[in-house]
């Protein structure tokens, strides 16, 4: 049985000891739980300072975290004194691993409530802890609790992965640790399967996705702290009252659905030299009020880098340093202003994103009665047929010749808004008719497809691809790729240009095919692509003057379990995002692969130049230390895979920054020609250059993006090592790294021979 109000009389035995002082630490702890608390089997008590002959006799009292859980039942109170207590002991050497394709947790909790009760001060006074990471003590990410708790109550306490963070216990020094590693990694804190989670006075302590005990239906932290970098806060329906954010990145939540977060009377403070944030990576609703930024001087702060046309979020009294401030103000059309706000000021609506072909028609709906209207300036592709509640039948026209984007609005009596965002195609019209039948013509040393279509003022939009044999040699990705650069490869072969004839409205149609015999043609010293009409399909075939255009799982990322789907392409030609501007060649899938396999011939000096653009911003390169990296060779064999290059790899060193070292691959297997050297220069504008002549392999790489002012390493890489001559002249890429945001965009490639 508990006294009436036991935290009332824990405030007041706190308020004692600050008026008092002067008690021994363990004085302290024992006057913070009085005598008329009384525990039993759901009612328990844990005190690191105590011994284990000082628990005899008392089942309720534990001094190590792990056993009080032992002893947890449904429903279960946990009063906690002042002390470090560690969820998942650091000294245990072993790498943990995860079960199930899970990330390796350092506890699993299950009940149906549980109190987690601080009695210390202050929060920083009780301090549940772990100290581990992806690759740092860890395989994955790891997570210190996984809660399977219908209803989490936490208070007064430090939850903290303080694997890249350093440990500072004031009250008992001895408990104090320093941090893993300097390089930032992959330490959670915790997940909740559940209803609801309530954390009051609570820090949240760790880096790079914190996940402050994320996943419960309904979240709310009040008057907590939180320390982190990217990818880190829940986004879920979260509110955060009365709480203070360190930022430590750019971007502190991963992405937001259904009504998303809300911060409510927040401070955020921007730790570092970042002129650009955003409250979310991936775009969502988030709802801000009431709250105070505090960035460097001209800092731009948004809701997210890549906004969504139909993401709506809601701000009110937000300051920049001190200054009124529209978050997002570049995309206008995402922000909000409510006059009040209660709970979060969500809308739901049944559909965000509609592609159609005119004419069509789409129904839309809301929970609530609403207002629909349409974009400004498109009116006249919409007709709007209200329905009962808040439905509404659309039928949509689109008569002219180009795609037409724009959003369909919802608004609620209150303000509140939703959107649509619709791409609506023009009508399909019969595909242009050749007024003048595809023909390949030789201009010097290119081929050229004449043609001449009736396109009635619309735009030539054909398909055009060559193929040498059987095998595609070229595929425009932006525009009728009509001339084809003849190499030593075409002498001898029948070229075929395949026109699928196409403007922006028409339907697909059979393609017409044109052939040329190539007698002759260049021998070229000099391979040069930028990739534009660069065939991405599967080309596993090792042949001379082609590329092998494959996936590759190589032998040394065997500890990693990651495979590819032959049944899809493992590269794409597009537009970049984050750090890789404009288009280029990017890997589709993990394991990604190129070769060039030159004319048969004894090759001797070579050079290779590669302009690249990661997606990672901060010079990490890769998603994580997982195996991997980005191998650039020259001097390779295609076939037996035996060669020279320099491997750009994430390592557990560094956050910010990539080891770069020459290799020598003999039959697949990679061995080191050169000590490895950590830079910051892999990022956007970056250039390999590779030579090799007279028994010496030479790298240089450097980059267009200014030195970062915050670290010591070299912005410059160049390494050399004394090899053996080989004959080969093929050109080989692997990249082993995960794909999406952690993908290096090739610009252009340049080999001499």
């Amino acid at each position: 049985m508990t006294v009436k109000n036991p935290l009332m009389t824990i405030c007041a035995a706190v308020l004692m000891v600050f008026i008092h002082g002067g008690m021994t630490l363990h004085a302290q702890v024992a006057a913070l739980v009085p005598e008329s608390l009384k525990l039993d089997d759901r009612h328990l008590l844990l005190d690191g300072s105590l011994s284990d002959d000082e628990l005899k006799g008392n089942p309720f009292v534990f001094n190590d975290f792990r056993k009080a859980v032992s002893h947890f039942s449904d429903t279960t109170t946990l009063y906690i004194r002042p002390w470090v207590y560690w969820v998942d002991n650091p000294d245990v050497p072993e790498v943990v691993k995860g079960e199930n394709g899970r990330e390796p947790f350092g506890m699993v909790i299950r009940g149906k409530q549980l109190r987690l009760i601080g009695l210390g001060r202050q929060p920083n006074d009780v301090v549940l802890a772990s100290q581990r990471g992806q690759m740092q003590g860890a395989v994955g990410n790891f997570t210190m609790l996984d809660m399977h708790v219908d209803d989490l109550h936490v208070e007064n306490m430090t939850l903290g992965n303080y694997c890249n963070v350093d440990l500072d216990y004031p009250l008992n020094p001895r408990l104090s640790r320093k941090k893993r590693s300097d390089a930032i990694t992959q330490a959670h804190v915790g997940y909740v399967h559940g209803q609801r989670l309530l954390a009051h006075r609570v820090r949240f302590v760790s880096r790079l996705n914190l996940n402050p005990l994320n996943g419960a239906r309904e979240s709310l932290y009040d008057s907590c702290h939180f320390e982190c970098t990217d990818d880190a806060l829940n986004g879920g329906n979260a509110v955060y009252r009365h709480c203070d954010f360190d930022l430590y990145g750019a971007k502190p939540l991963w992405s937001t659905f259904g009504a998303g977060p809300m911060f409510d009377d927040c401070d955020f403070y921007v730790r570092t030299d970042n002129r650009e944030t955003f409250f979310c990576k991936q775009g969502g609703p988030v709802t801000v009020v009431n709250c105070r930024y505090h960035a460097p001087e001209g800092s731009y702060v948004g809701w997210t880098p890549y906004p969504q046309r139909w993401l709506r979020c809601y701000q009110k009294d937000f300051t920049l340093n001190g200054e009124p401030y529209v978050i997002g103000n570049r995309q206008p059309q995402n922000t909000l202003f409510p006059e009040t706000v209660g709970a979060i000021p969500f809308l739901p609506v049944s559909k965000h994103e509609a592609e159609l072909r005119s004419p069509a028609d789409l129904q839309l709906g809301s929970e609530e009665n609403v207002a629909w209207t349409v974009e400004k300036g498109f009116e006249d592709f919409v007709e709007i047929v209200p329905q009962q509640g808040g439905q509404a039948l659309f039928h949509l026209q689109n008569n002219t010749d180009e795609t037409a984007d724009f959003c369909i609005m919802a608004t609620a009596a209150d303000g509140r808004q939703a959107a649509c965002h619709l791409t609506l195609h023009p009508a399909l019209l019969p595909a242009p008719s050749f007024l003048k039948a595809p023909k390949i013509r030789r201009r010097a040393d290119s081929l050229y497809v004449d043609y001449r279509l009736d396109l009635q003022g619309r735009r030539d939009q054909s398909l055009i691809s060559w193929w040498r044999d059987d095998i595609c040699v070229s595929l425009g990705h932006d525009f009728p790729q009509r001339s084809y650069r003849l190499s030593q490869a075409d002498a001898g072969h029948t070229l075929t240009a395949v026109v699928v004839p196409r403007h922006q409205r028409s339907r697909d149609t059979l393609a017409t095919r044109s052939t040329f015999f190539v007698k002759k043609a260049p021998r070229r010293t000099v391979l040069d692509t930028d990739f534009h009409d660069f065939p991405c399909q599967w080309q596993p075939k090792i042949l001379e003057g082609y590329w092998t255009v494959d996936g590759n799982k190589p032998s040394d990322t065997a500890d990693y379990d990651w495979r590819f789907d032959k049944n899809k392409p493992m590269w794409e030609y597009g537009e970049g995002f984050n750090g890789a501007v404009g288009h280029g060649l990017l890997q589709a899938q993990r394991g990604a692969r190129l070769m060039y396999t030159p004319m048969e011939k004894e090759y001797g000096p070579m050079s290779l130049t590669l302009l690249v653009d990661p997606t990672k911003t901060a010079g990490q390169g890769f998603g994580s230390a997982t195996g991997q990296y980005m191998d650039v060779c020259l001097k390779f064999d295609t076939r037996t895979l035996t060669g020279y290059g320099l491997r750009i790899i994430r390592t557990v060193k560094h956050a910010k920054a990539v080891d770069f070292l020459l290799v020598e691959y003999e039959n697949g297997n990679v061995r080191p020609l050169s000590a490895p050297v950590s830079a910051t220069c892999y990022r956007t504008g970056c250039t390999i250059s590779l030579t090799y002549a007279d028994g010496l392999l030479k790298a240089h790489v450097s980059t267009t993006t200014p030195r970062p002012s915050d670290s010591p390493l070299p912005h410059v890489v160049d390494l050399q090592a004394s090899v053996a001559h080989n004959a080969f002249g093929g050109i080989h890429i692997q990249h082993t790294g995960s794909c999406g945001e952690s993908t290096t965009m090739l610009h252009r490639l340049t080999a001499a021979w």
